[in-house]
């Protein structure tokens, strides 16, 4: 049975949670149909934990546009569908007189490593395009030195959150605010979690291309190996599929002495440069009447759009940025979600935060109280059926603190990677 983690950090925090429209300072929304449905009933003192635009910006294709456009140097050469032909690809790729290459493809809209495929060939490429349901994609560079942990393949999932800059707070929110990002601040969480995949590394080759095991770190196709281990203690980076990155960092500057903090600078550095990439395609989004159409209310998509751009400062975004260290230690970003998993399956204790005995009944009287608040809230909209439908949301009385990320750096510094799937609790104290 799956929990959301809001509700256990609420709860851990003293925070209080409240019913759909009661208020709150923080009003906690997933999609962009909760964005229209809130937006428009936000109050002065609350923040929404939703920057419209976020989820296409966050695209692969687009993600992928916008640090090109960049020269982000921690991002791999890639290619958009149908933006870029093929044989244009597997000409400036696959050379008769060049090194070997890998390619890397994937959905643009794809998720949970669904239509994902390599290719070191032409015909490779034709093949796994071809797979795909929807020719949107992006073709990508595949880092194939991976730093490898215990001879497997891994990535780290950070967590940056990007909220309004002090100047888009005093300037009415409407996107204008100057500084890096274009208004947009960034804070990266003090943990992360760390992905292993559950096969031993090999070289992409002939005959191990479809490993998907062997090549993908996420959760979602890990969990189904009969060779997936969990990790029992946070603190231990040398066992487990999903470990803490800050337990997998200590133990990289031994083993392989790479500095814990010059490491964090370079997550940073990547989450700074990823934001400041994406600010103008999102706003772009963001204030475009066009990004409303299907979804904004009775009013219309122009004066949504106007709303958003007159309430972008009142809007928060926790991202989650998948990173792969290479074997030099230098850190790649694979992409960026914008709805990064916030269910758990179970839950493990940290030091310091309580006991095992004191979280597992938290995770109990948790799972109690969603059952418990389903019924009411199912009564309740019986007994509000002509007022119209309740609105998709969840509300929390006050905002997590976070580290804020150093200042923007584009060079050759360590960083660690991430994942996509999040269904363990492997965070540390809410930052």
């Amino acid at each position: 049975h799956e929990v959301n983690i809001l509700t256990l950090a609420a709860r851990r925090l003293g925070w209080a949670t409240t019913a759909r429209g009661c208020g709150g300072a923080v009003v906690w929304v997933n999609t962009r149909e909760d964005v229209t449905q809130r937006l428009p009933k936000l109050r002065d003192e609350e923040m929404l934990s939703h920057v419209p635009g976020m989820g296409l910006t966050c695209s692969k294709d687009t993600l992928a546009r916008a640090l090109e456009a960049a020269g982000a140097r921690f991002w791999p050469r890639s290619w958009c569908l149908p933006d870029v032909g093929l044989a244009e690809i597997a000409g400036e790729v696959f050379a008769p007189d060049g090194p070997p290459a890998t390619l890397i493809v994937k959905p643009a809209a794809g998720t949970h490593g669904k239509g994902i495929g390599l290719a070191r060939s032409a015909e490779d490429l034709e093949g796994a395009v071809s797979r795909l349901m929807d020719q949107q994609a992006i073709v990508q560079e595949y880092i194939d030195r991976p730093l490898l942990l215990d001879g497997c393949k891994w990535d780290a999932r950070v967590y940056a959150l990007v909220v309004p800059s002090m100047r888009e707070l005093f300037t009415g929110g409407d996107g204008s605010g100057g500084g890096g990002g274009g208004g947009l601040a960034v804070l990266l969480a003090k943990e992360g979690l760390v992905r292993v995949c559950v096969d031993a590394y090999q070289p992409p080759g002939p005959r191990n291309l479809h490993r998907t095991m062997m090549h993908l770190t996420n959760y979602s196709i890990s969990k189904l190996s009969e060779r997936y281990v969990h990790n029992e203690d946070p603190g231990d980076a040398s066992r487990g599929c999903k470990r803490t990155l800050s337990a997998v960092l200590k133990r990289l500057e031994v083993s392989a002495g790479l500095p814990a903090a010059e490491l964090w600078g370079a997550l940073g550095a990547l989450a700074r440069g990823t934001i400041d990439a994406m600010s103008g395609p999102l706003k772009a989004a963001a204030f475009e009447a066009s990004t409303w159409e299907a979804a904004a209310p009775a009013e219309g998509a122009g004066s949504f759009a106007g709303l958003v751009r007159r309430r972008f400062g009142s809007c928060f975004h926790l991202v989650g940025l998948d990173v792969l260290l290479d074997e030099e230690g230098r850190p790649w970003l694979l992409e960026a979600n914008s709805n990064p998993s916030l269910s758990l399956e179970e839950v493990r204790p940290l030091a310091g935060v309580s006991s095992r005995s004191e979280m597992n009944q938290l995770f109990v009287e948790v799972k109690r109280e969603r059952r418990e608040s389903a019924a009411a809230a199912a009564a309740a909209a019986a007994a509000r059926a002509q007022m119209g439908p309740a609105l998709p949301l969840r509300q929390v009385a006050a905002p997590a603190r976070a580290l804020p990320v150093p200042g923007r750096h584009r060079g050759e510094a360590a960083g660690r990677r991430g994942s996509a799937d999040h269904r363990e609790a492997t965070h540390g104290r809410a930052r």
